[in-house]
């Protein structure tokens, strides 16, 4: 069940941040705009390998794009842009759990390793700083080494059981 959009009622729309990836590759990463749907759903269509973590993003297209339509209406949502494309995604359930929201995170295959998921990670940091957050959560396959090491940087550590996936936590300083 997808909550209303209620990303509107806050003033996120200014957020963006340009930034040159490990290539020297000019990246925006700013805030999600419902012009920008066509284009993440064109990513998602194409992001490989399908059903990485917790069967996201899903193999079958309706449920992918279901999916999508509920994280784009209920989670503040973040894009990266190279060359008008859209590479990257993250979101984070500010809305429905202040204290303790859910973070997750996308990026195009070609552009993974390249800074990028770090420049979106520290956005949603900051954003949550802001909100009052107390702690942002996420889960990692354990085979995403490369998400593990985005969030170890960016200061999250591994909490709970060990298993497949792992829930990894950020303590936020205000």
């Amino acid at each position: 069940m997808c909550l209303p959009d209620r990303t509107n009622k806050h003033n996120f729309s200014k957020i963006s941040l340009a930034i040159k990836d490990k290539l020297g590759v000019a990246i925006t990463i700013r805030a999600y705009q419902a012009e920008d749907y066509r284009r993440l759903i064109d990513m998602y269509d194409k992001f490989e390998p399908k059903g990485i973590a917790m069967g996201l993003p899903h193999f079958d297209k309706k449920l992918r794009h279901n999916w999508i339509d509920c994280i784009v209406k209920s989670f503040f949502n973040t894009i990266a842009i190279y060359q008008n494309k859209i590479i990257g995604h993250s979101a984070i359930d500010i809305f429905r759990n202040k204290s303790s929201p859910e973070y997750m995170i996308f990026l195009d295959q070609d552009f993974r390793n390249r800074g990028i998921g770090t420049g979106q990670t520290m956005i949603i940091k900051k954003i949550c700083k802001e909100f009052g957050c107390k702690q942002i959560w996420v889960a990692v396959t354990c085979h995403s080494m490369l998400g593990i090491k985005v969030f170890k940087k960016s200061g999250f550590k591994f909490t709970g059981t060990i298993g497949p996936e792992r829930e990894m936590v950020l303590e936020l300083k205000r």
